[in-house]
């Protein structure tokens, strides 16, 4: 009874709702039937607009002499020319340019300092000389000369040259000579500060009290528009270069073209520079003018006569910008602490250390980064395959550093109270988003007892900020040089490896050469129907009479039992030119596009050798790569595909190359898992064979 009294009671709520719909969805029919006349109605008595027939979208026939016309007009048109970088299409400029003028008797010495202590922090140093007979420098540097040897008119060649080259790509320019020391961090952030809109001539003014020009010693600074002004009317400049003294030539010509005096700052930010002394020693005067706010403040140093005194300055204001960067860092760590006290959870829940990331968080354990287990000489299980290892090199020094920090941030904390004995448990992993992170159990002996105490301690070495590293620019132009060294068991492989070099590079018309190098035994006949090698030959000339421009294999033999890769190399070598870009294959690869265009692009002259994980190149080859100044950029091509052969390894060849090839030859034999189920199997046919003297 009670559920049906409230039953009624909700649908007496309900039904006024229900009613309501009813009826408004009636009278809303109704009403629309009404509405709908009305407007046609009106439509019918409003103005009729007038109907434009001729629509310049409509299709029309033309005749032949309006065709010719057109197709005429078409063909002059030349499409338009996009610049090949957006940011030149945008109008996108680069912020400073440093030009420095230098002479033959100093570009050796100071051309060379004022380069290796300024171009890593700049984005363009340019020097220029008054000689065409450049020097041979041992650190490369860009070096502009012109032929015309009168020095006056230097700055105005230099000038020029800029406004052909550089105008339009910067928004500043600076200028000085090779014996002004440069604080270039410094000088860009100044620079970082100005607005381009105001045309500026900032500077030191010459020693007089109505000068109105800049010291080029000391270093000016001129803005875009000012350079454009400049560059127009170089023609006047260099009439009017009459003086012997460089400072009163380009002030002159600033003054005419842009009527701008030297001014040494602009809305209250001072541009410093400072005059050393003609006996400048730094040691002794370091001590005196490291007291004077200006020698701190200035952003360059004139006149530095030698190059020692250029590093000395450089070493002692990159230390002294350091510890402003660690001040820096200290105080924006202690902000953040103060500010997360007021966060939700406090600071027990902010991550540690303050301003770097916090751990990642695995979401399946194959995302787990595990740590590794080490004492102060070994470190275990680094490595899936080894289970203990001795600490050597990087390792070794890494763990060294981590144990000499501990041992300092004890003795700040505890003083003399606690004295550090030895490294109970370390553990450390890499965390690609933080940095290396270590967690160290040392042992500590009380000064005034003998009791033993514990003490785990955190430690984090984070990632600094990841910078783009500059690469020359290369091309999918390159040619490419396939060196193939055959060798007599490789014979039956070659046939297979000359059609995909076929179809790869001579059907497809690839911008590549083979040299084949054919390895005889000293005893082999090299001619004849006796030559191992003479049904490969009698291919290649096959090869080169079907394609016109020929099949671009080169072959040349030498005799010897095993010949290395540096004697093989360099018998090769001799015969391309030092620029040509060198692939050594073996004959059970299999060529293809791809891989050829990422061989174009990973090899940069004079600066970076690709190695693939696919070939077997030889260790002594890759330890010289190590050895020289290149970047070797080891990867596994997945382009790249290479037939397996079986290694065989020679006794006759040296102890450490025959080691190596062991080793190679037992990593060759499959997989790990392959070689486990070939040990279950085996393990399970001897389990299953009957015992000696079993019935």
């Amino acid at each position: 009874m009670t559920k049906l009294l409230v039953s009624a009671i909700c649908f007496r709520q309900v039904t006024p709702v229900f009613l309501g719909l009813c009826v408004g969805i009636a009278i809303s029919i109704v009403v629309t039937e009404f509405l709908k006349d009305s407007c046609l109605e009106g439509f019918s008595q409003s103005v009729q607009l007038p109907v434009n027939t001729t629509d310049e979208f409509e299709p029309q026939q033309l005749n032949a002499e309006e065709r010719a016309k057109r197709d005429s007009s078409s063909e002059d048109r030349k499409p338009p020319l996009r610049p090949r970088f957006v940011r030149d299409e945008l109008g996108i400029r680069d912020k400073l340019f440093v030009g420095i003028l230098t002479s033959q008797e100093t570009a050796e010495t100071m051309a060379v300092a004022i380069n290796l202590t300024l171009s890593h922090h700049l984005q363009k140093v340019v020097f220029f000389m008054e000689s065409q007979n450049q020097p041979k420098l041992a650190k490369p540097l860009t070096m502009v000369a012109f032929s015309d040897d009168r020095v006056l008119l230097k700055p105005f060649h230099m000038f020029r040259y800029i406004g052909d080259h550089y105008l339009t790509s910067y928004d500043w320019f600076f200028f000085a000579e090779d014996t002004t020391y440069i604080r270039g961090e410094r000088l860009l952030e100044y620079v970082n500060h100005l607005s381009i809109s105001k045309d500026l001539y900032l500077g030191n003014a010459v020693e007089d009290a109505h000068a109105l020009y800049c010291k080029l010693g000391s270093g000016f600074l001129v803005g875009q528009a000012v350079m454009a002004k400049i560059v127009n009317e170089l023609d006047w400049c260099t009439k009017n270069a009459f003086s012997t003294d460089a400072d009163d030539n380009i002030g002159r010509c600033v003054l005419h073209s842009a009527d701008l005096p030297c001014s040494d700052g602009v809305d209250g930010i001072p541009f410093y520079t400072f005059q050393l002394r003609n006996n400048f020693n730094f040691d002794v005067d370091i001590k005196v003018e490291e007291k004077r706010l200006e020698f701190k403040n200035s952003l360059t140093f004139h006149t530095v006569h030698t190059p020692e005194t250029a590093y000395k300055l450089h070493k002692y204001f990159s230390r002294l910008d350091l510890e402003q960067t660690y001040r820096q860092i200290s105080d924006l760590q202690q902000r953040i602490l103060n500010i997360s006290a007021s966060a939700p959870g406090g600071q027990a829940n902010f991550p540690w250390p303050v301003g770097v990331r916090e751990p990642s968080k695995p979401k399946t354990r194959f995302d787990v980064i595990r740590y590794d287990y080490f004492t102060e000489t070994h470190v275990y299980l680094e490595t899936d395959n080894n289970n203990i290892a001795e600490l050597q090199g990087v390792h070794k020094q890494d763990v060294d550093d981590v144990l000499s920090v501990t041992k300092q941030k004890l003795r700040e904390k505890y003083g003399d109270k606690l004295e550090y004995r030895r490294l109970v448990n370390g553990y450390r992993r890499f965390d690609p988003t933080r940095g290396m992170e270590y967690i160290l159990d040392v042992a500590l002996r009380e000064k005034n007892t003998e009791y033993e105490i514990h003490k785990r301690v955190h430690l984090m070495r984070p990632l600094s900020k990841v910078e783009i590293v500059p690469m020359p620019y290369v091309t999918e132009n390159t040619r490419v040089s396939i060196i193939l060294p055959l060798r007599y068991e490789d014979r039956a492989r070659m046939p297979t490896f000359l059609k995909f070099y076929e179809k790869t590079v001579l059907t497809a018309g690839d911008n590549s050469v083979l040299m084949t190098v054919f390895v005889y035994d000293p005893g082999d006949p090299t001619t004849g129907t006796a030559d191992p090698y003479v049904d490969i030959k009698a291919q290649i000339a096959a090869m080169e009479k079907m394609y016109k421009d020929g099949a671009r294999i080169a072959w040349i033999s030498i005799k010897a039992r095993n010949p290395t890769e540096f004697s093989i190399l360099d018998v090769v070598s001799k015969k391309f030119t030092p620029e040509a870009l060198f692939l050594r294959v073996t004959a059970m690869v299999e060529l293809n596009p791809e891989f050829l265009n990422r061989c174009r692009m990973n090899s940069i002259l004079r600066w970076q050798v690709p190695e693939e994980g696919t070939i077997n190149i030889k260790f002594d080859l890759y330890d010289m790569f190590l050895e020289s100044r290149l970047h070797v950029f080891r990867a596994v091509e997945p382009a790249l595909k290479s037939r397996f052969r079986a290694i065989v390894c020679t006794p006759l060849a040296d102890e450490a190359a025959y080691k190596r090839c062991l080793t190679r030859r037992g990593a060759a034999l499959g997989s790990r898992a392959q070689l486990a189920q070939l040990v279950l199997e085996h393990r399970s046919l001897r389990a299953a064979e009957p015992f000696e003297g079993e019935e």
